[in-house]
């Protein structure tokens, strides 16, 4: 949301004082996080005016229409989807954006955990041509909840887009010092200092490539069991797959039987849905979990 407010201040300044006067819309993939829309509807955007693409079928001259015609002042693309784990590449739209002076958000809540892991940092080259970013560190950095930031490039517009006149509370010292000014939540919790504190006690770049890592090697064993389908074998972090020869069946029905065995999987309609954050997840956990799915939806499905 504090992006996508940055993004339409540079576009239209004069929307903080007088509010939205002319059309504006914003772009985003099919496969993006319900926080766009739910984003639209507290700027008042409207959910009309976030218009769905599918970025692997569209051509840079349908793009660069849409982006004129609609009046669009902001991209969304999804590095690491919550359904699937699939990053999304830009690169063919980039020169299109720059040239109409559209704003680029990614939504790296997933995939940016890429960039504390050396190993797999080069995954994650597109997301400094961003013009802001969304890291969620309570995801596969395996950190508590609530840890999440966002990252602009122009960090000034934070503030010019969100600074008002409050002198009972906001005083001469600036806001260098108060980081209320740029942020529309006056009060909330340190979830930089909870950040820094973590990477100074733990190591992030290990926790980052045990998740990538398991990841791909899971992905191989399911792969390998013919009582499986494996889907997204691209992901680099999921490890979705469906029960061979059971497409069917009705995925609530299973996951109860799992949880009324001491079990549970996460699944997303169609498919189950695995991602290795915990340490704790071993090949051999995984083995005894890939079981007690067979049997449950062979016997109770």
């Amino acid at each position: 949301l504090a992006s996508y407010i940055c993004a339409r201040h540079r576009r239209d300044p004069d929307v903080k004082q007088k509010g939205v006067t002319k059309p504006m819309a914003m772009i985003t993939s099919t496969i993006s996080h319900y926080s766009v829309d739910k984003s639209a509807i507290m700027m008042g955007l409207g959910l009309e005016n976030v218009i769905k693409l599918d970025y692997e079928t569209t051509s840079p001259e349908e793009f660069e229409r849409i982006v004129v015609e609609r009046g669009v002042f902001c991209v969304n693309s999804t590095f690491g989807t919550t359904s699937h784990g699939t990053m999304e590449s830009m690169a063919k739209f980039e020169e299109v954006m720059k040239r109409h002076g559209v704003w680029h958000h990614v939504d790296a809540c997933v995939g940016a955990a890429a960039l504390f892991s050396s190993k797999y940092r080069h995954l994650a080259t597109e997301l400094a041509r961003a013009d802001s970013i969304t890291v969620d560190c309570h995801k596969l950095l395996n950190i508590s909840m609530q840890c999440s930031c966002v990252l602009v490039r122009e960090g000034a517009l934070l503030n010019s887009s969100s600074t008002v006149t409050a002198p009972y509370l906001f005083h001469k010292y600036g806001n260098n010092v108060d980081i209320s000014q740029r942020s529309f939540q006056c009060g909330r919790r340190a979830d930089g200092f909870k950040l820094w504190f973590c990477d100074a006690v733990d190591d992030l770049d290990a926790q980052a490539t045990l998740v990538f890592d398991r990841a791909a090697e899971m992905k191989d064993i399911v792969a390998g069991d013919e009582r499986f389908t494996l889907l997204y074998p691209n992901s680099p972090t999921h490890i979705c797959f469906r029960v061979t020869g059971r497409e069917d069946i009705d995925y609530e029905t299973a996951v109860e039987g799992l949880r009324q065995r001491g079990s549970f999987i996460e699944y997303y309609v169609d498919y189950f849905r695995l991602v290795p954050v915990n340490p704790a997840f071993t090949v051999q956990v995984l083995k005894e979990v890939l079981d007690l799915i067979h049997d449950v939806v062979m016997t109770e499905c």
